[in-house]
């Protein structure tokens, strides 16, 4: 009888804010942005960019915390998109629908703020906007896909440019269900190459790419070189694999799989 174990995990993942993406950050409560009638989920935050920005200092004595485990922020914040400007309309808690706190913005601005918005001239750099159907790359913490989205390129608050890019992510059936691999790679191999790999226990080590035909394939536990680069090559015949895109780079995005064959 044979037994495959697989193992698919997720190493690194990134995170936007201020301009610029840090991979490994842990997960940060999206902004919020009000644009075009809609009210959208964002993971990027001008604040950062703010000089000598200091968030215990945004509720006075009030003393608010993050309430979940990894979360670093203990706010969030509401912008507005008004005829090509950004415009920053609120600061809520972290745990606004408990305890109704926001930021007081005409204590914290008050030579910015007019009509109870703040004029966000401190920004220059892109702002991501997601849109359409999204999938979630880890269960905790987590951060969302999105199929499409808008980068605009903001210079002192003001959109200068706005580009909207699609088809962000693909899924293959390989990572969605991990038996797929284990046919593929039964479907594929000799009778001969099946012997030799025969109680080893082998770990595959897919790398994602730009699309769906740029991953690239390693191998560890196969001390055979001609076995091993034989492995590599069937599984570079998979007909498509995973590739995620988010704030316009691509996330390179490491799925180890452990094979055992305890085939008779």
């Amino acid at each position: 009888m044979k037994k495959t174990v697989l193992y698919f995990i997720i190493l690194t993942i990134n995170i936007s804010y201020c301009q610029k993406q840090r991979a490994g950050q842990p997960y940060a409560q999206p902004d919020l942005l009000i644009w075009k009638k809609d009210t959208i989920q964002i993971q990027t935050f001008p604040l950062y960019c703010l000089s000598k920005f200091d968030q215990s200092k945004l509720f006075g004595n009030k003393n608010v915390k993050p309430e979940c485990w990894g979360c670093l922020k203990n706010y969030t914040a509401e912008w507005k998109i008004i005829k090509d400007k950004l415009y920053l309309s609120n600061i809520y808690s972290f745990n606004f629908k408990k305890d109704s706190i926001k930021a007081d913005l005409n204590e914290l601005f008050p030579n910015k703020i007019k009509n109870n918005l703040v004029s966000v001239d401190w920004y220059s750099g892109n702002l991501f906007v997601p849109k359409g159907e999204n999938i979630w790359m880890s269960q905790s913490p987590g951060f969302p896909i999105y199929e499409s989205e808008w980068n605009l390129t903001l210079k002192k608050g003001k959109i200068e440019n706005a580009v909207f890019k699609t088809g962000n992510y693909h899924k293959s059936i390989y990572t969605q269900d991990p038996k797929e691999i284990v046919s593929f790679i039964d479907n594929q191999l000799d009778q001969e190459t099946r012997t030799k790999l025969k109680n080893k226990r082998i770990s595959i080590i897919f790398k994602t790419g730009k699309s769906k035909n740029n991953y690239s394939v390693s191998i560890k536990g196969i001390n055979d070189k001609n076995l091993e680069m034989k492995l590599i090559n069937t599984l570079k015949k998979l007909p498509d694999f995973d590739f995620y895109y988010r704030h316009g780079e691509e996330l390179n995005l490491t799925i180890p799989v452990t094979y055992i064959d305890n085939r008779p």
